[in-house]
């Protein structure tokens, strides 16, 4: 088996936006996800989204055998199916995130393949930090190098501070409305720590990874997530907020893909910013939790709630850590003073959906 293909298949991933080090454990991964004809395949694949026909030329091969070779992938997540208004297809490859790294967990299957392929992500999440540790323990030069996050928060949205004006993409039933299609599949990271022996500390629910539109069709015909009504999705989203979970979305505008809803015991993304304080992997609200120090009554409740450890008691009363707090609005809840409240501190709008994005990747 040639171990420069997987290579040249991470290099071909590593042109999405989320990108990963090529270390071992990740060409693991790889090695173990996919064959080596599937590789090949991602190796060779053309930047964008192309018919079967298209492909064909392009790649200089059967027809039959490269639609058997992409259908088989597509059942697996390693190729994104987008199905047109006339019936026709087409075809583009998944990314390492969102994507293949979750595509392994998100039917909430507990097969020795899965808990399997979950320990090699568990390797490859411990592998970065080895090998950027002292990047990540530099967050300013970490943020500069890593960019745009590529997921953002949204608050709580009955916790919005009234009087203020507030962006339809800081709404989440705004964001919500412009969708016809809602999917929901397993939360990668809580199957992840389950898996490998660290569940969850608060018991979070598992299905709570939600997909729109074109991407929500997909994960429906492909057997990845289940399908949402409105009224099914709004009520999961209300008792995600009951366990005190991050709404995170993909952080640009135009087409909404994913929301996760994140515990800071579990998210990869979430547990690293925690570790490496001033990291940015997930961009904040715009908004942040303030205190009322003349009606806190020192009950820490808040302390508890909050997923990001972005607050601490100085004195009796309790402090908002202002350069970790990320505005999600889940320590006001629970709040028995109603001395927590969330204010505006930025109006930083997302970029716009780069173009060479489709489907999940380019």
């Amino acid at each position: 088996m040639s171990e420069d293909i997987y290579a040249k298949l991470g290099e071909r991933l590593n042109q999405n936006l989320v990108q990963f080090p090529l270390i071992e454990p990740v060409l693991a991964f790889l090695r173990d996800v996919y064959t080596e004809e599937q590789a090949r395949l991602g190796v060779e694949f053309p930047i964008g989204s192309h018919t079967l026909k298209a492909l064909v030329e392009k790649l200089n091969r059967d027809e039959a055998d490269l639609e058997r070779l992409l259908e088989g992938m597509a059942d697996e997540g390693l190729i994104f199916i987008e199905k047109k208004e006339d019936g026709g297809k087409e075809y583009s490859l998944s990314p390492f995130v969102p994507g293949v790294f979750e595509f392994q967990s998100m039917k909430g299957e507990e097969t020795d393949k899965v808990k399997r392929r979950l320990r090699l992500l568990r390797d490859v999440h411990e592998g970065i930090e080895e090998v950027a540790g002292d990047l990540f323990r530099n967050p300013e030069l970490a943020n500069e190098q890593l960019g745009t996050p590529g997921l953002r928060a949204v608050a709580v949205e009955t916790e919005l501070p009234s009087g203020t004006e507030v962006a339809t993409w800081e709404r989440i039933s705004a964001i919500i409305d412009r969708e016809q299609s809602f999917a929901v599949g397993a939360c990668a990271c809580r199957q992840e720590t389950k898996l490998s022996g660290h569940p969850c500390k608060i018991d979070a629910p598992r299905d709570a990874c939600i997909y729109f539109g074109k991407v929500a069709e997909f994960m429906i015909d492909r057997g990845f997530a289940k399908r949402h009504s409105k009224e099914e999705l709004i009520a999961l989203l209300k008792k995600c907020e009951e366990y005190g979970l991050v709404h995170n979305m993909n952080n640009f505008l135009g087409d909404n893909i994913v929301m996760c809803n994140c515990c800071g015991c579990c998210c990869n993304f979430l547990v690293r910013m925690k570790k490496f304080r001033g990291l940015k992997q997930v961009a904040g609200s715009n908004f942040l939790a303030a205190v009322d120090q003349e009606t806190c009554i020192g009950c820490g409740d808040c302390l508890e709630r909050c997923p990001m450890e972005a607050l601490e008691m100085e004195g009796e009363t309790a402090k908002v850590i202002e350069d970790y707090c990320i505005g999600c609005g889940n320590c006001i809840s629970v709040c028995p003073s109603e001395s927590l409240s969330l204010v505006r501190c930025e109006e930083v709008q997302p970029p716009e959906k780069p173009e060479q994005i489709v489907g999940l990747g380019v």
